[in-house]
């Protein structure tokens, strides 16, 4: 093989159109090998990967299975068909995630999916302090010491309120 006055060697084209489809063989794996740990490590952007909560009965009380009730918690309620929910999505759900850190305090509630609406629902609105007309979604209750502490209604309400618990202005609310 010959070689240039600096020593380099001269390549053929072929070893050289070799180098190169090895090259992008070696950067397409690459892509796929990002895409996936980006995929494994965005699950928190999907509804289906925090805890449903599927009935208002229990809801100020709830024990996600356990024997006794959460003392401080978060519980979402959104729509699938509701636009400010797919406004705020991501950002609900970033937050909840961050809530989620040490122990699981959020939780989700498809209003479209709920099993007691008729029977349990105008229980829940008197427990909030809330009519049919003022509760829709986005909304966001907080349970702080085992009590209601609040429900935030609407797509600015809830991101205050994520912000309240996030910077720990919340009184009580241990996350």
């Amino acid at each position: 093989m010959a070689t240039y006055k600096k020593g380099f060697k001269k390549q053929n084209t072929e070893t050289v159109l070799l180098k190169v489809i090895i090259g992008i063989i070696v950067a397409v794996f690459g892509l796929v090998a990002i895409a996936f740990i980006y995929d494994a490590a965005t699950q928190w952007k999907d509804y289906s990967y925090y805890t449903t909560i599927t009935e208002y009965d229990g809801i100020l009380e709830y024990t996600n299975g356990g024997d006794e009730a959460l003392q401080d918690y978060v519980v979402y309620f959104y729509a699938d068909d509701c636009s400010n929910c797919a406004t705020i999505k991501n950002t609900a759900l970033k937050d909840g995630n961050k809530l989620n850190k040490n122990e699981e305090l959020f939780f989700i509630a498809d209003t479209g999916n709920m099993n007691d609406e008729t029977e349990n629902f105008p229980a829940f609105l008197d427990s909030v302090d809330l009519s049919s007309t003022e509760f829709g979604t986005p909304a966001l209750l907080i349970v702080v010491d085992g009590e209601f502490y609040g429900i935030y209604v609407g797509a600015s309400e809830v991101t205050g309120a994520f912000d309240l618990l996030l910077n720990d202005e919340i009184p009580g609310f241990d996350r």
